[in-house]
């Protein structure tokens, strides 16, 4: 193979890590920190494109070629999370939240209140139209291609640190 054929692969690898940290049940409590499986997403197709072609890439290279593993990520996002409230009425994180809420619970009697009508709000039926599901293609791009950029950058300064050590 070579380095283009790796490129694509790389990315490839990165929208998967990003895919299954958005819509994996209980994988996506990863994605509190910080959005940390956007960033491992970012951070390993650039590890593996660095590593398996031994090509340098510089911080700002690493930043642009992460984002485009976040791009492919959020699209493949997306379009799970359209298949899954279209076809089988579930809601990517909604049983998560279900779980953190009810740990909430027994502070206070309005913070009750206020969880169960979250609670209520997230057991309602919900439908997407196909504008709903452009407008999240959109705003998940944006948002997950820098986020992974920074996983790219992060790669690169750690790989840095690594050849001076040595």
């Amino acid at each position: 193979m070579n380095c283009s054929e790796e490129k694509l692969k790389a990315i490839g690898i990165g929208a998967i890590i990003i895919l299954a940290s958005t819509t994996v049940p209980y994988l996506l409590l990863l994605n509190v920190f910080f959005l940390a499986g956007i960033i491992i997403g970012g951070a390993a197709a650039s590890y593996y494109y660095i590593v398996t072609c031994q090509e340098r890439l510089s911080m700002s290279e690493a930043f642009v070629f992460s984002s485009l593993t976040g791009m492919a990520g959020s699209t493949l996002s997306v379009i799970a999370e359209y298949v899954l409230i279209t076809e089988f009425n579930y809601r990517p994180g909604a049983t998560e939240f279900m779980t953190l809420s009810e740990q909430m619970k027994g502070v206070s009697l309005e913070q009750d209140m206020r969880i169960n009508q979250l609670q209520e709000m997230l057991q309602a039926p919900v439908e997407m139209t196909f504008a709903g599901f452009l407008l999240s293609l959109v705003i998940t791009a944006i948002i997950y291609a820098p986020v992974a950029g920074l996983g790219g950058v992060f790669t690169v300064w750690r790989l840095k640190r690594q050849a001076v050590k040595k």
